[in-house]
Parts: C-alpha cells; sequence; structure tokens
C-alpha cells in the first residue's frame, strides 16, 4: 500500500512540475500508476502535447507494470532481487526494442523526427503493454507494420504480480521455454532438461497451468470476435474489440474503435458483450470458469 501511494504521490508531482495543473496532475497519476488509463479529455495524453510529460508517464507506466511486491524488497533495501528478476528485465527489454523499432520504420518511412517518434513510440507501446490505454497520437495511422505490432502488443500485459492485464509476461516467458525444451529434446532425445526461471525449477503443475490459460483465452478470443461479427461489427473491430475487452487494453483497431475513436457508437449488444470480456479477462479467466465446473459446487 505503501509503495502504491509513493508512487502516485511521486506521478502527481512529476506531471505537476512539467506543466500540468494540480487537477489534471492528480487525474493523471492515479490512472497512470494503476494503468486504468483515464483522461480528463478525449485527446487522452495528447491534450498535452508536451514529450516531456510523456516521457514521464512512460516511465510511470513501467513502474505500474512491474510486480508490486518488489517494491517493498526495494524499500528494505534489496536492490540486487529486482535488478535480477527475469521478468522485469524481458519487460524493459521488450518494451524499448518494440519502440526502437517503431522509431527507425517511421523516421525512414515518414522522415520523422528520432527524438519525437520515440517519445511518442515509446509512450503508445507502453500504455498498450502495460493495458493503461492512454494514446498521444492515432497510431493507427503511423503504417501497416505499425498496425500489425500494436494489434499482438494487445495480448502481451505486463509483469505479474502488477495491476496491468493482459496474458502477462511471464507466461510469454514459459512459453519460449518450452519452446526451447522441446527443441532440445528433438535434439537430445535422452537429456534430463530442467526448467529454471529465477533461479527455481518450474514445475509440471505451472506449466499447465499457463498452457491452459493461453488456450482458454485464444478460444475466448474467438468466441467474443465471433459474437461481436454476428451483431454486425467488421472484422478489424470485431478481432481487436475482442481483444482490447480481454486484455483490458482500452483502444483497439480500425476507423470506430482505434486510438481516435470510442466505443460510443457500438450496438448495445456489443456493448454487453464487451462488457462481460472486460471482466472475464480482469479475473483471468480460469478463476470465472472454474464456478461453471459441477466439481467446484459438489465441493
Amino acid at each position: 500500500m505503501f509503495s502504491y501511494l509513493a508512487l502516485t504521490l511521486g506521478c502527481i508531482l512529476t506531471y505537476w512540475a512539467l506543466g500540468m495543473d494540480l487537477f489534471n496532475a492528480v487525474n493523471h497519476a492515479l490512472t497512470t500508476v494503476s494503468t486504468g488509463g483515464y483522461s480528463t479529455s478525449d485527446s487522452s495524453m495528447g491534450q498535452f502535447d508536451q514529450l516531456s510529460i510523456l516521457f514521464a508517464s512512460s516511465l510511470f507506466m513501467m513502474l505500474g507494470g512491474i510486480p508490486f511486491f518488489l517494491f517493498v524488497r526495494l524499500l528494505n533495501g534489496q536492490v540486487q532481487p529486482i535488478l535480477r528478476d527475469q521478468q522485469i528485465r524481458f519487460f524493459l527489454k521488450f518494451l524499448l526494442l518494440i519502440a526502437c523499432l517503431i522509431t527507425v520504420y517511421r523516421v525512414v518511412n515518414e522522415g520523422a523526427f528520432p527524438i519525437d517518434a520515440f517519445v511518442h513510440a515509446l509512450f503508445n507501446v507502453t500504455s498498450v503493454v502495460t493495458t493503461t490505454g492512454y494514446a498521444s497520437q492515432d497510431y493507427s495511422l503511423w503504417g501497416p507494420f505499425v498496425v500489425v505490432l500494436f494489434f499482438f502488443l494487445t495480448f502481451v500485459g505486463g509483469c505479474s504480480g502488477s495491476t496491468s492485464g493482459g496474458m502477462k509476461m511471464f507466461r510469454f516467458q514459459l512459453s519460449m521455454l518450452l519452446l526451447r525444451e522441446q527443441v532440445l529434446r528433438l535434439l537430445h532425445p535422452n537429456a534430463v532438461i530442467a526448467r529454471h526461471y529465477n533461479g527455481r525449477i518450474i514445475s509440471d503443475e505451472i506449466v499447465a497451468s499457463s498452457v491452459a490459460f493461453s488456450f482458454i483465452f485464444l478460444a475466448t478470443l474467438a468466441v467474443v470476435a465471433a459474437i461481436l461479427a454476428a451483431l454486425g461489427l467488421d472484422l478489424v473491430t470485431s478481432l481487436t474489440g475482442a481483444a482490447t475487452a480481454l486484455a483490458n487494453v482500452g483502444p483497439g483497431l480500425g476507423d470506430t474503435i482505434g486510438p481516435a475513436g470510442n466505443f460510443q457508437t457500438l450496438p448495445d449488444g456489443a456493448k454487453w458483450v464487451l462488457m462481460a470480456a472486460m471482466l472475464l479477462g480482469r479475473l483471468e479467466l480460469l478463476s470465472v470458469f472454474v464456478m461453471f465446473s459441477p466439481h467446484f459446487w459438489r465441493s
């Protein structure tokens, strides 16, 4: 609790020092650290049009996207666990890599100013990955390569133990460990291969839980997208609407629900479906589906 309040207060003071009035600083700090993403304007963070604010917001969204229990260790003077944590290191490297890719793409194809392009790329990538949902520009206009990247970023999510939604970095890292394990087994069928993560062996139960969640997430995505399409929504709106609702991101893609649009014009039936999807995604699906199991009620 103390670490969360300290981050929020630090974010308020930073926004205020960079030129936001106190009202906007408080409101945006509350939704930055919580990765909620609500803004006082339809233009979201684009209303400020100030690179320093966008960069500061990116940093605080990153802090909101890492495990909060590590802040407790930091308060106790334990810095090494944070620096060595595989999930945090992968999370930060991933954000920087994607932001750099988008920056290079925009500089080469649009002639964008590098610093401006990097700050906007970092801000919007961090916003989507941490499922905050802020937008500084309509990134759907940055080119088809960027649009495809942002679609896949919708699924990623922040770190486990953070306020972020999505599938979480840990599950993607675990998938890569499993892929590596399968390749090694093909090369060395008789080898004994242990899965290590942060210095600990990953049990089969954790692997099974991660695989089950990934399957249920994608299956639910397909069902929600199909229902939205049946209600009259186009392919892009149906698919990205289902993805952004399940991952609790906020903006989707396309003219209707993209970063420059909203969900206001969608039919009521679609809004009900999306509300249900948001609840399922926030509760991480498995806990909800367990409630529908006869074994749960018998026990």
